[in-house]
């Protein structure tokens, strides 16, 4: 039976021994699945969309809105694969003629800028496409929060639900200064 966000909650708090801090163990739940999504790369988290790259263009193309991360770019030519390499802005800004020189594309970038401001992020790729390609984007996605996790009936994306409750429970201990967080 799977658990509620609700359950885990209080599961931790008792185990925490601080069964009146439901507001902060809902928060705590939150903090732990945000920390699985920022810095884990978990397969459940990986999604796939496709680019359509006209000729002689190199971007920018919109990223999605639930973008985190890229995993891996790649297209087929001919049934051959060919995997783009990652590169920094430094990098891709560096590069020569970009609008002149045209061949498959090797090497992407992405610009997460205008995220700050509300927009999406944007991804080039280098050197611009000779022809019409259809680049397969694999990416990592940003989870939102659960809405009162404390009192909430659903069920968590993440499965190892003794984990969660394991993980929430130690922070509500740092919390408390209980003397079990070592």
């Amino acid at each position: 039976m799977a658990l509620t966000a609700a359950q885990i909650v209080a599961d931790a708090l008792s185990i925490a021994k601080c069964p009146g801090f439901t507001a902060q163990g809902g928060r705590a739940l939150n903090l732990v699945l945000s920390d699985l999504v920022l810095h884990r790369n978990l397969k459940v988290n990986l999604v796939s969309t496709t680019i359509a790259v006209t000729p002689n263009t190199n971007g920018p193309f919109n990223l999605e809105v639930d973008y985190l991360r890229s995993y891996e770019l790649m297209y087929l030519i001919e049934d051959q694969p060919y995997f783009l390499q990652p590169s920094s802005r430094l990098q891709f800004d560096s590069e020569p003629n970009k609008s002149t020189t045209s061949n498959y594309p090797y090497e992407w970038a992405s610009d997460l800028s205008p995220v700050a401001t509300g927009g999406v992020g944007l991804l080039y790729i280098y050197p611009q496409s000779s022809g019409a390609i259809t680049i397969n984007h694999r990416y990592f996605i940003k989870r939102t929060d659960i809405t009162t996790p404390e009192t909430s009936s659903t069920v968590p994306w993440f499965e190892d639900q003794d984990y969660l409750v394991q993980a929430t429970a130690l922070r509500m201990m740092r919390i408390t200064d209980d003397s079990r967080v070592p």
